[in-house]
């Protein structure tokens, strides 16, 4: 199952995940209505899931110590 609801909001820009999928250009589609004032960046992440999570997941900060 895609998760395309795993997306990062960055200060420009939102990286929306892309599986190879018909429902690729649909997640854009909709992100793009969502957040008229930031480029949408699609970013192939089969390869990240595999490792359990996807950008959201991989994007969390660290805290400092």
């Amino acid at each position: 199952m895609q998760a395309y609801i795993n997306f990062y909001i960055g200060n420009h820009c939102v990286l929306v995940p892309q599986f190879w999928d018909e429902h690729d250009s649909v997640a854009v589609e909709i992100l793009k209505e969502c957040f008229p004032e930031r480029d949408i960046i699609p970013v192939e992440a089969r390869v990240i899931l595999t490792g359990g999570g996807i950008i959201h997941c991989i994007t969390q900060q660290i805290p400092a110590k």
